[in-house]
């Protein structure tokens, strides 16, 4: 069953000669107890796509603030940029929930990790404090942190990273969303937390019913836990398939050199191939598609006109040459 269907999302951000889009037409759904990644580079519009679904902005209207959204993100119907602010904060956290890449700067550090998961607890479920801390302890305990009585009531600096990263989880399943967004949470830990943390959020995914949306670059966690995955370049989503489809069968030259640049077991070969130049600027976007500068095998169109995603045989593709081999 559909949970969120996103259409034609644009986020514009302002500047002295007018605006310049960031993300353009991004379109993808989620269905219920679905596992769908957003990958790509740095810069490609990931975590920008993330918190417009949510509405996570300053007040300003400069630059600096929030963007100039359009589309529609609608939720069980509800198109959530219409909403009025107050509407929208009875959302985030309860309807939708979001962790980050790091939980240092995203945990505050002058309240205990028990005060923090409290305060959405009373906030969204209006229980009273002795209610609300039994259910903070009931998700520490859920997330696997050892002692939760005693971390209840530490300070985020007294938690190794594996830790706070997993009081955050706790804090955003507390109120048991529909949705969770997950920013890259496993990019500042090593490799082993970072596997308990994914097999954490996929355990919780199961028991909890709720649908995930994890962004990553990281090809070997979408290998690991996507249901289907979403490829995203310069603001647009390039590709749309299943895990097994992507790992066999990529069309999209951005998707196939992602796949290239991951080293192999066994592989004697001492560079890894990377794709030539780096992503344009968002208010330099060239006026065909924004992957010709760097695509191996771009055609004349490539530079003129902008590819629409077109199904394949295992989902879509925005790509001329892709499209005919499809």
């Amino acid at each position: 069953m559909r949970l969120i269907q996103v259409n034609g999302l644009t986020a514009a951000f302002r500047h002295p000669g007018g605006a310049f889009p960031v993300l353009r037409d991004v379109s993808f759904a989620i269905d219920r107890g679905e596992t769908v990644c957003l990958v790509g580079e740095s810069g490609c519009g990931k975590s920008l796509t993330a918190l417009s679904m949510l509405r996570l902005f300053g007040r300003s209207g400069s630059s600096a603030g929030k963007p100039l959204l359009s589309g529609e993100i609608l939720l069980d119907e509800t198109d959530l940029l219409k909403l009025p602010e107050r509407e929208m904060q009875a959302i985030r956290g309860r309807r939708i929930a979001m962790i980050y890449q790091e939980p240092m700067t995203s945990l505050n550090p002058v309240f205990t990790i028990g005060w923090q998961i409290t305060e959405a607890v009373r906030l969204h479920q209006k229980q009273k404090a002795g209610e609300a801390k039994a259910r903070a302890l009931e998700m520490l305990r859920l997330v696997e942190i050892p002692d939760p009585e005693k971390r209840y009531h530490e300070y985020p600096h007294r938690l190794s990273g594996g830790m706070r990263q997993r009081a955050m989880i706790a804090m955003a399943l507390c109120c048991q969303p529909d949705l969770l967004i997950a920013d890259e949470p496993t990019t500042a830990l090593d490799a082993t937390i970072q596997a308990q943390i994914l097999a954490l959020i996929d355990k919780l995914k199961k028991s909890l019913g709720m649908a995930v949306l994890l962004i990553t670059h990281d090809m070997g966690v979408v290998a690991e836990i996507a249901d289907r995955v979403l490829v995203m370049y310069a603001g647009r989503i390039v590709e749309e398939t299943t895990r097994i489809s992507l790992l066999n069968n990529a069309f999209h030259p951005y998707t196939k050199g992602l796949l290239a640049c991951i080293p192999g077991l066994g592989s004697r070969r001492k560079l890894l191939p990377a794709i030539e130049g780096v992503i344009p600027d968002a208010d330099s976007y060239p006026p065909g598609c924004a992957f010709s500068p760097r695509c191996p095998v771009k055609q004349e169109a490539c530079d003129k006109h902008v590819p629409l995603l077109t199904p394949t045989a295992y989902g879509k593709c925005a790509c001329f040459v892709a499209g005919k081999s499809a």
